[in-house]
């Protein structure tokens, strides 16, 4: 009895200890919450359920020494150096990392012979900490949540999760990790992290806080969350060299190397260029999105005119650059603005989408739908005295995935074109013949003579499979449509992968082809419209962007790792072009399917790129990093 009523006693004061913990202000923001691990490292904690390490790296070359200790996989390091900085999701951890992380973020757990005893620490109305998150910490599956919920010693929680909740994880149900006996942080002292063989030399300049990238397989995301700037007081105002006016004082409250102001010009982005950059590619091609030469340049002209640039090749280390804010895509706009709020209402939508998602073994009842780009008369981007062609490759690569996925999955898998002269046979070719007898599988089929009617016929092909894939009983959050395409871009530095997904603000309620040859077609006929209304736009694009970070993490993750897109952001949401006339592909503005990605696999004018795309164990590498990206997305 003694017993009890000291546990009960201990268990009080240990609620309002913790209750002290979460209101100090300096001990988290609303949602994010960062610890200490050792001098060189911090475990974050985000939105209440992401964690990530942070580690901070002397130089580039410790890298590989000072990561090593913490990665479970040590030969991937690279993949999570951010300058002088290395951000590692929760699940590239070691186990016993993956175990100091949490018990750091929560210094009241405890482990005895009945479990895990956790207390609440986040109980905002945005964010808070929930039961699928801290299952997938503790026992391995967010499925384990329901049964955990209702034993016993939990019967009287509810979610939301309140603060100061005492939740038992019994033992059986725990990862072998976290099953050993502890007393809480809090009664006792700290763990001791890894120590990096090679000593740390802090960095002369403080680290800013990146964000983390890269998080569980329960909450998937590749781009930084918002946290809110502290506001800096007694920052003077900087002169506004532009226009002499003086700027208000900046405020940094999203992209670690952006600062954001405004003047009688309007409001504007500033970045500082760094040795080496160019207001080409380090300034317009990275925070506008804009790809073709001469939107670029047109680009170039304005930012050069708002900062008082005489000579765009003439331009100074740590010269402010002033991107007037009409020129920044979505995700660098200022907080606030319509643009990042829809941005970010279109992420939170995907997080919610993946949390409550049902999980599937070996890809069962998943469809895909594999469309390779171009074809018949159009070639696509060509490079002639490499003997590379566009349609050729994107269709080899789409093939390849058919092979992997019809051999080792029980998905479903559709083309949407044939090349009847190959088959689906992938080829080991390194220099292509391009050849016109390419189809796209319509009832009857159309050998493609006009690429605007075999754009359409894509569509209305792929929509055609989703309706009767839905009578079948499909489930249509997962089945799939990924568009292969090669980029042909102008500047013949940027390399890697992009991946475009469906943006609400370039689609329409209704859109059909019906008249002339469109007629003969019966998928056409069966399906004449291509109808979505508001909220499915929402949706579509939210699934689709889920299933683009995934495949840019599997790209990364492959051995040998595979290039993504690394100037600007490497999954937009349209074409963008100057004067107003960004549009949407038409596979992904009019495909019913919900999740649809039009993929870009590599630069065609990057002679490394090229180099690539011409060899077959590349396109294979290229083919199995997708075929893992589905896995990922949809197996449970």
């Amino acid at each position: 009895m003694r017993n009890g009523r000291f546990l009960r006693v201990k268990h009080w004061l240990y609620s309002i200890v913790l209750g002290l913990i979460v209101a100090s202000p300096s001990s988290f923001a609303q949602d994010r919450l960062r610890q200490s691990l050792n001098n060189n490292s911090s475990v974050l904690l985000q939105q209440g359920q992401t964690i990530t390490l942070e580690v901070t790296l002397g130089s580039a070359a410790q890298g590989q020494s000072a990561l090593a200790p913490y990665l479970a996989a040590p030969g991937t390091w690279r993949n999570y150096v951010r300058g002088n900085a290395a951000l590692i999701p929760f699940d590239r951890l070691t186990n016993d990392v993956q175990r100091q992380a949490v018990l750091k973020l929560f210094p009241l757990d405890y482990v005895d012979a009945s479990g895990w005893h956790h207390f609440v620490r986040i109980s905002n109305t945005r964010y808070p900490e929930t039961m699928k998150a801290l299952c997938y910490w503790l026992t391995g599956s967010p499925d384990n949540a329901p049964l955990i919920l209702g034993t016993d010693a939990n019967r009287h929680i509810r979610e939301p999760l309140q603060r100061g909740d005492r939740i038992l994880f019994p033992q059986p149900f725990l990862r072998p990790v976290m099953k050993e006996h502890c007393q809480s942080l809090a009664s006792r002292t700290p763990l001791s992290p890894p120590v990096p063989t090679t000593p740390l030399t802090p960095p002369k300049t403080p680290v800013k806080d990146p964000i983390p990238t890269a998080v569980s397989p329960l909450l998937p995301s590749t781009e930084a969350r918002v946290v809110e700037a502290l506001p800096q007081p007694g920052k003077t105002p900087v002169p506004d060299e532009a226009n002499g006016a003086s700027a208000e004082p900046y405020r940094t409250d999203y992209h670690k190397d952006l600062e954001y102001g405004e003047d009688r010009e309007g409001p504007y982005a500033i970045y500082r260029l760094k040795p080496g950059e160019s207001l080409y590619s380090a300034v317009v091609v990275r925070f506008t999105d804009y790809t073709h030469n001469a939107d670029v340049l047109l680009a170039c002209e304005k930012v050069a005119a708002r900062t008082g640039i005489k000579n765009m090749h003439h331009v100074t280390v740590g010269q402010r650059i002033k991107i007037p804010a009409d020129l920044l895509s979505d995700q660098y706009q200022a907080r606030g603005t319509t643009q990042r709020e829809s941005y970010e209402n279109i992420r939170e939508e995907g997080r919610r989408l993946q949390a409550i998602r049902t999980g599937t073994r070996d890809l069962e009842g998943v469809v895909v739908v594999l469309d390779p780009g171009h074809g018949g008369i159009d070639p696509g981007a060509i490079r002639e005295s490499d003997g590379l062609y566009e349609d050729e490759i994107n269709y080899d690569i789409a093939c390849r995935i058919k092979g992997i996925l019809e051999t080792t999955t029980r998905a479903q898998v559709y083309m949407t074109l044939e090349d009847p002269s190959q088959g689906f046979r992938p080829s080991n070719n390194t220099r292509f013949v391009h050849d016109k007898d390419e189809r796209i599988l319509t009832t009857p089929k159309y050998l493609i003579t006009n690429k605007d009617v075999a754009n359409n016929l894509r569509w209305y092909l792929a929509n055609s499979i989703y309706s009767e894939a839905r009578k079948q009983g499909a489930d249509p959050q997962k089945m799939i449509f990924a568009s292969i395409h090669c980029d042909y871009i102008y500047d013949e530095t940027v390399r890697g992968m992009m991946v475009y997904v469906p943006g609400t603000a370039h689609r329409k309620n209704q859109e059909s082809h019906t008249t002339g040859v469109y007629a003969q077609f019966e998928e056409v006929r069966k399906n004449p419209v291509a109808s979505s209304t508001a909220s499915q736009r929402v949706q579509d694009e939210a699934l689709s962007r889920t299933f683009a970070e995934t495949l840019t993490r599997s790209l990364r993750a492959h051995n040998p790792p595979l290039k993504v897109h690394s100037i600007g952001n490497p999954i937009r949401s349209e074409i963008r072009r100057s004067g107003g006339k960004s549009y949407l592909p038409t596979v992904l503005r009019n495909t019913a399917i919900p999740t649809k990605v039009l993929i870009e696999v590599a630069n065609m004018n990057n002679s490394r790129d090229r180099q690539h795309l011409s060899n077959p164990d590349w396109r294979q590498w290229f083919a199995e990093s997708f075929v893992d990206a589905l896995r990922s997305h949809y197996n449970k």
